[in-house]
């Protein structure tokens, strides 16, 4: 009866932590990466922005970096600076989009946010 109980227990957690899991790789998706530029090659720029974003293609978006502006006491610590303008050749898929730098510069990591 206690190994029945224990083994129920045991594989409660597991399937807790395997959900949980999947979660963190939306939440991961929606807050900590989009936006950013995933990967640059010749032919364009990897964004992790998609069909489920709302991206189509020809939209331009702004890039950005943040600049560290002072310590961490002094308010704000990073400002927000442009570096150039992306267009969008392709969508991927949901989460991923192709884009060709129309201005500027576009560096690894940086941060892409729909143009006004």
């Amino acid at each position: 009866m206690k190994t029945k109980i224990l083994v129920g227990f045991v594989l409660g957690v597991l399937l807790a932590i395997a959900g949980g899991c999947a979660k963190m790789d939306s939440a991961r998706h929606n807050y900590v990466m989009r936006g950013q530029i995933l990967d640059i090659t010749d032919d364009g720029v990897y964004l992790c922005i998609g069909k489920k974003d709302g991206a189509v293609v020809g939209q331009e978006y702004e890039v950005y970096q943040f600049v560290k502006t002072g310590n961490a006491k002094s308010l704000p610590f990073y400002k927000k600076e442009n570096t150039g303008t992306v267009k969008l050749t392709e969508i991927t898929d949901e989460h991923y989009a192709k884009a060709k730098v129309i201005a500027g510069v576009a560096n690894l990591n940086q941060i892409v946010e729909l143009k006004q």
